[in-house]
C-alpha cells in the first residue's frame, strides 16, 4: 500500500492508451502519486491488485455499447464491494447515457465520468473527492500542490478549491460559491496605485461591464463582481468540459472544424451586434458546454506577459501573437475583421493541428502575420482553402466584412450533440 502523500489509484480497462493518458495527467499533477494499470480481464487479476493496494479509487473503463461486457464489468464492481465495502469505484464510460449512469451507480460505482467529456479538471475533481472521503482531512489536504497552497486570496462567500491559472494581470481559481452552492470561476487581481495597475483594474472592470451587458448562451455568465481592500474579484460561470485549446490536443475531423468555425462565428456575431470587439480570440478563450457548444470568455482582459503581449513604437499591442491580426500587431485601429482574422487562425489550426505562423519570438510571429503568405492546406482538405484565404487576408479589406458574410459561406454542419468532444 502506498504511504506517500499522493493519491493511490488503480486504472482498469481494455484500452492501454486511455489508461496511460490518465496515469500521465495524475502523476503530472501529483509527483508522488501511485497509479497502477491493469487489463479488464482476467477479473481475478484486478481483484488481487485491489486486495494488495487498498487504493483511494479504482477507475474502471466500461463500454456500454457492448451489453454483455458492460454487465460483466458492473458485476465486477458488486463483487469488489463484497470484500471492500468502502471501495471508491469511478466508471469511465464509453457509449453511455443517463440510463447507464444510473445503472453504474446502482451497482455501487461512486462516480461516473463519460470518456468523451472527460477533462483533466473533471479527472482531478473525482480523485480529490475520492481521497477526501477515504483519508483524514490533513492527508487529503496534502493533495493540493505546493504551488497552489496558500496562494489563494480570501473572498467572502467563496471557498477556493484550486488555482486554475495565473498571469501578470490576474489569478483564476476554481471556487465554491456559498450563495449558488456550486462551483464557479473566481478571478482576482491585486489593486494598486501605479498607472499600470490602474489600467489593469480598468480592464478588469471592463470585462464585467461587457459581459453583463450581453445576455446570451454564447457568452459566459457573470455571477458577482466586487472590491476588497487589496483585490478586485469577478465570479463567473464554470465550464467543467474545459476549453477549445484542450480539445485541440486531439485531432479534429474537417466536419468538427467546420462546426466550431460556424459556432464561434455565431458567438462573435452576438458580441459584434453589441458593438464589442473581442481582440483576444484564441482557443483558450473559447469554453465548451456539455453539449459541445462554444462560449466566449475574457472580454477586455489584456494580459501583460511576454508570450501574449508586446509593445511596438505604434502603441501597446494586446492579444496572443499566435492569433493576432496584422493591423492589431502594428497597433493600428481594429474592427470586427480583426476577430475574424483570429478565427481564421483557429480554423487553420483546427483543420491541420498546426498554427499557420510560428517563430522564436513574439515579434517574429507577428511579422509573419503581417508579411508571410497564407499557408496552403493539405490536398485532402484543400476545399476549405478559399475560406482560409479570406479569413487570413493581410488587408482587412480583403477579408469577410462581417460574420454574416462568413456564415453565408459555411453551411450548418451538424448539431452540438452530433459532434463528439474527445477526452482532453
Amino acid at each position: 500500500m502506498q504511504t506517500t502523500g499522493g493519491p493511490n489509484l488503480i486504472a482498469i480497462g481494455s484500452d492501454p492508451l486511455r489508461l496511460q493518458w490518465l496515469k500521465h495527467h495524475v502523476v503530472t499533477r501529483w509527483a508522488e502519486a501511485l497509479v497502477l494499470t491493469a487489463d479488464v480481464s482476467p477479473p481475478d487479476g484486478a481483484r488481487a491488485l485491489i486486495d494488495s493496494q487498498d487504493p483511494d479509487a479504482v477507475f474502471l473503463q466500461i463500454d456500454f455499447g457492448a451489453e454483455s461486457s458492460a454487465n460483466s464489468a458492473l458485476r465486477q464492481i458488486s463483487a469488489w464491494l463484497t470484500v471492500h465495502p468502502d471501495l471508491y469505484c469511478i466508471v469511465l464510460a464509453e457509449n453511455g447515457d443517463e440510463l447507464t449512469a444510473v445503472r453504474a451507480l446502482k451497482y455501487g460505482a461512486r462516480d461516473y465520468l463519460p470518456l468523451l467529456r472527460l477533462t483533466r479538471e473533471l479527472l482531478f475533481e473525482g480523485i480529490e473527492t475520492a481521497v477526501a472521503r477515504r483519508r483524514p482531512a490533513p492527508a487529503a489536504a496534502a493533495l493540493v500542490p505546493e504551488a497552489d497552497a496558500g496562494a489563494a486570496v480570501e473572498v467572502p462567500g467563496y471557498t477556493i478549491v484550486r488555482r486554475i491559472a495565473t498571469s501578470n494581470f490576474s489569478s483564476v481559481f476554481l471556487a465554491k460559491s456559498e450563495r449558488l452552492r456550486r462551483n464557479v470561476v473566481l478571478k482576482t487581481m491585486t489593486r494598486g496605485n501605479t498607472p499600470r495597475e490602474r489600467d489593469d483594474a480598468e480592464r478588469f472592470a471592463r470585462e464585467y461591464e461587457i459581459i453583463t451587458s450581453i445576455s446570451h448562451r454564447a457568452i459566459a455568465e457573470i455571477h458577482d463582481f466586487g472590491t476588497l481592500p487589496e483585490h478586485l474579484f469577478l465570479s463567473m460561470e464554470y465550464f467543467p468540459c474545459g476549453d477549445l485549446r484542450a480539445r485541440l490536443r486531439n485531432p479534429l475531423s474537417p466536419a468538427e472544424a467546420l462546426y466550431y468555425l460556424r459556432a464561434i462565428a455565431e458567438a462573435l456575431r452576438v458580441i459584434h451586434v453589441f458593438g464589442v470587439l473581442h481582440r483576444d480570440l484564441k482557443p483558450a478563450n473559447v469554453m465548451l458546454r456539455e453539449d459541445n457548444s462554444p462560449v466566449l470568455i475574457d472580454f477586455g482582459l489584456a494580459r501583460r506577459s511576454v508570450d501574449e503581449n508586446t509593445v511596438t513604437s505604434n502603441g501597446q499591442v494586446v492579444g496572443s501573437p499566435y492569433y493576432i491580426s496584422p493591423e492589431q500587431s502594428m497597433g493600428h485601429d481594429v474592427d470586427v475583421r480583426t476577430d475574424l482574422y483570429s478565427l481564421g487562425v483557429m480554423f487553420y489550426e483546427m483543420l491541420t493541428g498546426q498554427r499557420p505562423y510560428t517563430g522564436k519570438s513574439a515579434m517574429e510571429i507577428m511579422s509573419h502575420h503581417t508579411h508571410a503568405p497564407v499557408p496552403r492546406l493539405p490536398e485532402e482538405i484543400a476545399a476549405h482553402q478559399t475560406i482560409v484565404d479570406r479569413l487570413l487576408a493581410k488587408s482587412p479589406h480583403d477579408r469577410y466584412a462581417n460574420t454574416d458574410e462568413l456564415l453565408a459561406d459555411v453551411a450548418p454542419v451538424t448539431t452540438p450533440a452530433d459532434v463528439p468532444v474527445s477526452e482532453v
